[in-house]
């Protein structure tokens, strides 16, 4: 789930724009991994030594199982190296090369692992959930909110849960007539070297930069896509 040529997919794969936004999607991946295998560890001791005093842990899918958390570390692993690349990594230009724009990388991840991150979401989120889990995911909330905004107040799980959603719909984006040809482009680029937009693919990086800010902006998140 690297950076790969979009002919080298498989038909459960998707070539997907990832753009740098300061290693935010990085700490939603963290933070919620960590959530995650908490849970895990939770529900197997559940099942190795019943509890007495309360009904065993029951994790909704796709929580149950460590299905969501394995999804979790693949996505973190594809997305390590698209935040906060180094100059070896070259840059991406404006069509006169006087500017440079955050990058954007390709890669190729699981379909299915990003449609486990949005169903991941939507159980965390659900109404009804184990009082016991809601004060779990609400202490998971504050130390989210903690590391990706710096404020050190109390949270409450909407935020995280909206974090979460937002990654999500990132790499969920729609493929459009500007996406395809800036994964062309960047595909068909040397690694190492500066890229300078032509005026077709500036304008697709305008349009993909729009989408990209709306979707973040809805997850409440502090860092954005500077176009």
């Amino acid at each position: 789930m690297t950076s790969a040529p979009t002919g080298d997919q498989r038909p459960d794969q998707r070539a997907v724009l990832v753009a740098d936004l300061d290693g935010a999607p990085l700490t939603v991946l963290s933070v919620l991994e960590e959530l995650l295998a908490d849970l895990a560890a939770w529900e197997e001791s559940d099942v190795v030594d019943p509890p007495e005093i309360r009904e065993a842990l029951r994790l909704p899918a796709p929580l149950a199982g460590g299905v969501a958390l394995a999804a979790v570390r693949r996505l973190a692993e594809a997305l390590q190296s698209t935040q906060c690349p180094g100059p070896e990594r070259g840059r991406l230009l404006g069509p006169d090369g006087s500017y440079e724009h955050t990058p954007l990388s390709v890669l190729i991840l699981r379909s299915a692992d990003i449609e486990i991150l949005a169903a991941t979401a939507r159980a965390l989120g659900r109404p009804g959930l184990e009082p016991d889990l809601v004060d779990v995911l609400t202490a998971y909330a504050d130390r989210f909110v903690d590391q990706l905004a710096g404020r050190h107040t109390p949270a409450d799980r909407a935020e995280f849960v909206v974090g979460i959603a937002g990654l999500g719909g990132l790499l969920d984006l729609a493929p459009t007539a500007a996406t395809q040809l800036l994964i062309a482009r960047l595909v068909a680029s040397p690694p190492g070297l500066d890229l300078a937009l032509t005026d077709a693919e500036e304008a697709a990086y305008a349009a993909t930069a729009d989408r990209i800010n709306t979707l973040w902006a809805a997850g409440s998140t502090p860092a954005g896509l500077r176009s």
